[in-house]
């Protein structure tokens, strides 16, 4: 499994409950990775992270979300995938577009939030950490998803 299948499928949350022990391992280790590289790349004082990190477990459970209903659309992607209807096809583009919109749309509805948990640098930081997981996690899926044939 490619790291950003990998990623997909454990990166929506360890705490959900993955029947799969190694999975949920994974899931695990990649949401701990996940919050030390944040960790050491914001270096929070004691007041910013007793702020920050509640916040931070409430975006990422929201994100969680988002990412179960993207794997769940992939999914659909490949059982449909050779014989693809017109109609799914649109389905899969329109997933697509839909989960990238509210992405975006959380990102905008946390940032007043996040504005008041951390000094501004810091927040843009952070927003640039998240973008650089996300986009390298969905490189990775990109990778390992065929084109429509």
């Amino acid at each position: 499994m490619s790291a950003g299948c990998l990623a997909l499928a454990v990166s929506a949350g360890a705490e959900e409950g993955v029947a799969d022990p190694e999975l949920a391992q994974a899931a695990a280790r990649f949401n701990q990775e996940r919050r030390d590289l944040i960790a050491s790349n914001l270096q929070l004082t004691p007041d910013e992270a007793t702020r920050f990190w509640p916040l931070y477990e409430r975006y990422q459970r929201a994100v969680g979300v988002l990412i179960e209903r993207r794997r769940a659309s992939i999914a659909e992607f490949g059982e449909n995938y050779d014989e693809m209807s017109e109609a799914e096809a649109k389905k899969f583009i329109r997933d697509r577009i839909e989960l990238t919109e509210q992405r975006f749309r959380l990102m905008k509805q946390y940032y007043l939030e996040f504005e008041h948990a951390l000094p501004v640098k810091k927040l843009a930081r952070y927003y640039q950490i998240e973008s650089k997981i996300y986009f390298s996690v969905e490189a990775g899926i990109a990778e390992e998803i065929p084109l429509v044939k």
